[in-house]
């Protein structure tokens, strides 16, 4: 028997991201996603190896930590979040893989899940990240894994992270056999507080599904435990050790009630054309919007052509269309830090970014209109890239940049050099 692992959620749901690509985290990487504000459902699975399995001079384990927006997942009663249950400990998985589920409300339309190896060995192996949005969270939660552990000593196996919601119940369906010289055991944790044994003896008082205990007549059984809990709305830990090879089948988490929809701390007013001023977060913005905001902060002087104008839109666009370096969205691309100066706080185009009309003049009015109206015209196609697949530009009254070479110049339009690197 292997290492399998299958997910099935029984609501409302759909899948917006999916990454298979086993690899090794250096440092740390970033996943980003957009996508409107709602319950979702995260699923990482990776594994960590202990500073033995590294090597003779090694002198810690592989840890990786997970950061999904601002949010962090500490150990319940500290910050520490290398031994937090939504954590991968190399000193405790020895390599084997552990899945993390994460279910959590994110404001906003553009995420990202930040997976951060420690010092000082800085790696760790990712298997696998499927995110799901949830139409609707009713008062239960019903998943289906399909998840057998890898064939090991006694580890951490499964976590569920509920963020800031409640716990009444759960019940779990797990599948486990008696083996030769060791079988399989499950151990269950709420908040870190191990759901005992109390028909067991002392050997297996901490193990709440047990091998050992089945007939060789009938070796592999599959039974349904229920747990109450019973904790208020908070950040809550389901954990699963596993002994030898296990089968989570299925879970069902009851809240008690149907959780309701966090309230932003103030409502907000989607900004429209004719009324573009900012929300106080870009992420509020349409595609179309922020293109537009990126467009009029960078070339909204009257010297500028409109073909200069689409020529920045498309420069945009270009990196949108080719995420290798900067992402696969227009907010990912525009929001990067340091990248487009329109968008820094010091800078003094900044102002109109946030408020287009703020002059309240009819030159602006119009150049906002139409900037606006470019920003449509590029995301649809509807106009030709003039500048041939540039990815970069800047204006001939700033110093040279350093990655301006002849090699990678494109085109000049108005005052603007277009390069492509």
């Amino acid at each position: 028997m292997g290492f399998f692992k299958k997910l099935n959620v029984i609501f409302n749901k759909r899948l917006i991201y999916q990454d298979k690509t086993k690899r090794t985290i250096y440092n740390q990487e970033k996943v980003r996603f957009f996508s409107p504000s709602g319950y979702y459902l995260v699923v990482i699975t990776a594994r960590a190896k202990s500073e033995k399995q590294l090597g003779e001079y090694v002198t810690d384990d592989e840890d990786l930590t997970v950061k999904i927006d601002n949010k962090t997942f500490p150990k319940l009663k500290s910050k520490d979040l290398i031994d937090s249950p939504a954590a991968f400990s190399g000193g405790k998985l020895h390599n084997l893989a552990k899945t993390v589920y994460f279910l959590t409300f994110l404001h906003g339309k553009e995420h990202t899940i930040t997976l951060l190896a420690d010092k000082p060995t800085n790696t760790a192996t990712f298997e696998s990240l499927e995110i799901y949005r949830l139409q609707e969270l009713t008062r239960k939660l019903k998943l289906s894994p399909h998840i057998q552990a890898e064939d090991g000593d006694r580890r951490p196996w499964i976590t569920f992270v509920l963020d800031n919601l409640p716990l009444r119940s759960l019940k779990a369906t797990i599948t486990y056999s008696k083996r030769k010289h060791d079988s399989d055991d499950v151990k269950v944790k709420i908040d870190g507080k191990i759901q005992t044994s109390s028909l067991s003896g002392i050997k297996h008082f901490f193990w709440k599904f047990i091998g050992s205990h089945l007939s060789w007549e009938f070796p592999t059984k599959t039974r349904t435990k229920r747990f109450w809990p019973w904790v208020p709305q908070g950040l809550h830990y389901i954990e699963f050790d596993a002994d030898r090879m296990p089968i989570l089948h299925k879970i069902v988490i009851n809240f008690g009630r149907k959780p309701s929809i966090p309230e932003q701390i103030s409502p907000k007013q989607i900004p429209t054309v004719d009324n573009p001023k900012w929300t106080g977060d870009f992420r509020d913005d349409t595609e179309h919007m922020l293109l537009a905001r990126a467009i009029f902060g960078e070339a909204r002087s009257e010297v500028l052509s409109d073909n200069t104008r689409i020529a920045i839109g498309w420069s945009i666009r270009n990196r949108v269309d080719n995420p290798g370096w900067w992402g696969d969205s227009y907010h990912s691309v525009i929001l990067e830090p340091k990248q487009y100066s329109t968008f820094r706080i010091s800078d003094p185009n900044r102002p109109f970014v946030e408020n287009p009309l703020r002059a309240d003049n009819f030159i602006d009015k119009k150049a906002w209109q139409n900037c606006y109206k470019i920003a449509g015209q590029v995301i649809r196609g509807e106009v030709q890239d003039p500048t041939n697949g540039a990815n970069h530009y800047y204006d001939e009254s700033i110093a040279r940049p350093k990655w301006l070479t002849q090699e990678n110049f494109i085109i000049k339009l108005d005052t603007i050099f277009f390069h492509r690197l």
